[in-house]
């Protein structure tokens, strides 16, 4: 056997598809042909204009190689604004559109013939694109000498392809976005379905109407979620419930089921999330009482369900707008990407998710949501030092969470969000009245009741602070931010000069927290004021070994909320400790 020479090199590869191909060629299919003959003869010009050639062209597919990255994308954008031309005159249910995908890679070459898995992810990359558009590799952008406007729609797996591939859109001139696309869609609405009693029991039908009715209103608080009216939920009664077809029946995405179960007189409560496209469970949980307990306790009950399903109900749509193909994102698909990096707490995913929800914004500019998570993206760079540029960070959460509450008034978590943006400038009132405004929209919002904690204490007000706190931890124990509550306890307890309960609360934070650096800077100054000094020097160097950048300067903007005496007070207990930092702010 005699196996031919090959050459291999490296190539830009484009693919181009013709979206909708079949639909027009069942409508008509000697136009169909016509077009695509048309539109393979321009791309056989365009691309020896650019230095390229076309390698292959069956049925509907266009695939192109091109010397270099800069030339491939000038010439597929040239081929997008000749379809875009051509169109111009054609109606547009009868208009075709393509997709079109680029990377770089090496290829064997075998005549004209060329062979590579870089073909393969250019076919790939052509369909996350959307019709009319253009979606290039991040190979692909690195070699460009300069960059148009893009579109990061972050890494992608992509079939028989090992690694994944992180992908851009480029803004192609003429390329129009749907509405629906570019504002998106409501929330997915949910239904609480009755809760089921099993044997005929009239003080749990009597308890599970009420729990239902409770959280029915819990629900609506948040006011992110359409809650489908009771009266529309109360006709399957007794009924077994199938989650598709409610689905379907009531124009809901998720559907809350559950059981109250009485055995003498304790009682067994369980709730469970659904989705109703596929009937799969998100989430599910269980609460036992005493019948005489939960008498007292059904509205706190109710509000610890709602605490206990917002997170994974916004857990589940985010893994949902994971799954959508780039070419359909919406301004709400993009806001829940970005919610989906913003919960994986890394530099690299808040960044992300900064990228994806200015998107959200800037295709939906009165979405509060957005601008809300937005807000709150910058303040996590700042908030875990990774910013490199804190103060631009800062305004930028001014500015979201602002828009945030001008978009809606009524949501707590814009109230909650602008609170912070008041806390980074010193406004310490006004970040108590959003606060309260927040709890007040909302009573079961846990952060809110934790941060209003934590300002009402830093104002003096230090038993009523540590209510709420410890309302906060009642209401959502396994809170992902539980850490951030007892940080409040530690914080007020501090500014009241109660150093042992305010060590005592940073060792529970880092229970939960293992190795956070604000735990260990407070151990280190509390135990330095207690006279532990052997402790205070161990709990600094732990400091310096997760924070060894830690400065004055950036703690001091950290505390700008916090009384000058208790930061005072702060720094010179770390300087007991052996901290050598300036004594004087900068």
């Amino acid at each position: 056997m005699i196996v031919a020479d090959v050459e291999r090199r490296l190539a830009t590869l484009v693919s181009a598809d013709a979206a909708g191909y079949s639909r027009l060629m069942a409508s008509d299919e000697l136009a169909t042909i016509r077009a695509i003959t048309a539109y393979r003869a321009a791309g056989h010009r365009i691309a020896a204009a650019h230095d390229g050639r076309v390698v292959d062209s069956p049925g509907d597919n266009l695939l192109f190689e091109f010397a270099d990255s800069a030339a491939a994308v000038d010439a597929a954008m040239a081929f997008q604004s000749f379809v875009v031309e051509t169109n111009a005159d054609i109606a547009p249910a009868e208009r075709m559109q393509f997709r079109i995908g680029i990377h770089t890679g090496e290829v064997v070459v075998e005549g004209d013939r060329i062979y590579g898995s870089g073909i393969n992810i250019a076919a790939r990359l052509e369909r996350l694109a959307r019709p009319g558009g253009i979606c290039i590799s991040d190979e692909v952008r690195r070699q460009l000498p300069s960059e148009p406007a893009l579109e990061d729609v972050g890494l992608h797996q992509v079939k028989n392809i090992p690694a994944p591939v992180h992908a851009y859109f480029v803004d192609v001139p003429g390329q129009t976005i749907p509405a629906e696309q570019r504002h998106g869609a409501a929330w997915p609405a949910i239904a609480v379905m009755p809760f089921d009693t099993g044997d005929e029991d009239s003080d749990a039908e009597y308890l599970a109407e009420g729990l239902c009715e409770d959280l029915i209103t819990d629900l609506a608080m948040w006011r992110q979620f359409p809650v489908i009216a009771r009266r529309s939920t109360y006709t399957y009664k007794g009924q077994a419930i199938d989650p598709v077809r409610v689905g379907q029946d009531l124009n809901a995405a998720y559907v809350v089921t559950g059981s109250v179960r009485r055995l003498g007189q304790r009682v067994r409560i369980t709730a469970q999330l659904v989705e109703t496209q596929d009937g799969q469970h998100v989430w599910a949980d269980r609460w036992n009482t005493s019948i005489e307990d939960l008498f007292e306790t059904a509205t706190e009950l109710a509000g610890a369900i709602s605490v206990a399903l917002r997170p994974e109900l916004l857990r589940a749509m985010a893994d949902r707008a994971m799954r959508q193909a780039p070419a359909d994102l919406t301004a709400w698909d993009y806001a829940l990407r970005g919610v989906f990096y913003l919960r994986r707490i890394t530099r690299d995913n808040a960044e992300m998710a900064i990228t994806l929800l200015s998107r959200a914004v800037a295709m939906d500019a009165g979405s509060g949501f957005a601008h809300a998570q937005l807000a709150y993206s910058h303040y996590r760079l700042v908030q875990n030092h990774w910013s490199s540029r804190p103060d631009e960070d800062l305004k930028a959460l001014v500015v979201h969470a602002e828009a945030a509450v001008a978009c809606d008034p009524m949501d707590a978590n814009a109230h909650l969000y602008r609170s912070l943006a008041c806390s980074v400038q010193g406004k310490r009132e006004e970040a108590i009245a959003s606060l309260r405004r927040a709890v007040e929209l909302n009573p079961s919002l846990p952060v809110a009741h934790s941060l209003l904690g934590q300002f009402l204490g830093l104002a003096g007000s230090i038993d009523e602070g540590i209510r709420e706190i410890d309302q906060a931890i009642a209401l959502s124990p396994r809170d992902p931010q539980l850490w951030t509550f007892y940080a409040g306890k530690a914080i007020v307890y501090f500014n009241a000069g109660r150093y042992a309960d305010s060590q005592a609360a940073s060792e529970r934070l880092l229970e939960l927290d293992p190795g956070s650096p604000y735990a260990y800077s407070n151990i280190a100054s509390t135990a330095a004021l207690l006279g532990d000094i052997a402790t205070a020097k161990r709990a600094l160097a732990k400091t310096l070994e997760v924070w060894p950048d830690m400065s004055e300067a950036t703690l001091r903007t950290l505390f700008s909320s916090i009384p000058q005496h208790a930061v005072e007070k702060y720094f010179e207990g770390l300087r007991l400790a052996g901290y050598q930092g300036s004594s004087t702010s900068t």
